[in-house]
């Protein structure tokens, strides 16, 4: 009896959870697979992108990533993403930064060396648009 009991409740934890992981995944709207823009990424030194994405995240989307070292010596470097939306005519339409990170030398065969990146935008961008990105390790004269 309860053995029966245990694989109930077992069943009952799994099926939640499936529910709840489905659901979840369920509401991403990947911008590039579907073809709405396009992502050029770019690197200014020792740290670069070693992967991005565009999705829709409620009336505007967010491009995420992950930034890795391209050396293996040395103190971890201040770095961060500048992004810039274009309008299928080359016009720039936004223009973001994410937020700074302290980037890890890269460790061969350890994977806590990528510090990832994320930047909201209000607006979807019309279809044929190009989102830049450029990693970047130094301070800027403006202030975004």
């Amino acid at each position: 009896m309860k053995k029966k009991v245990l694989s109930l409740v077992v069943l009952m934890v799994l099926g939640t959870l499936t529910v709840v992981i489905s659901g979840c995944a369920a509401g991403r709207v990947d911008l590039v697979e579907s073809g709405v823009l396009s992502l050029e990424q770019y690197t200014t030194g020792k740290v670069n992108i070693a992967w991005s994405n565009a999705y829709v995240d409620g009336d505007g989307f967010i491009v995420t990533g992950v930034l890795r070292r391209r050396d293996t010596f040395g103190l971890p470097i201040k770095s961060h993403v500048d992004i810039a939306v274009l309008s299928p005519d080359g016009t720039i339409i936004d223009e973001s930064r994410s937020s700074e990170v302290y980037v890890p030398r890269r460790i061969i065969g350890r994977g806590g060396n990528l510090k990832r990146f994320r930047v909201r935008f209000s607006d979807i961008p019309p279809e044929g648009s190009l989102v830049r990105l450029v990693s970047h390790s130094g301070p800027h004269n403006d202030k975004m």
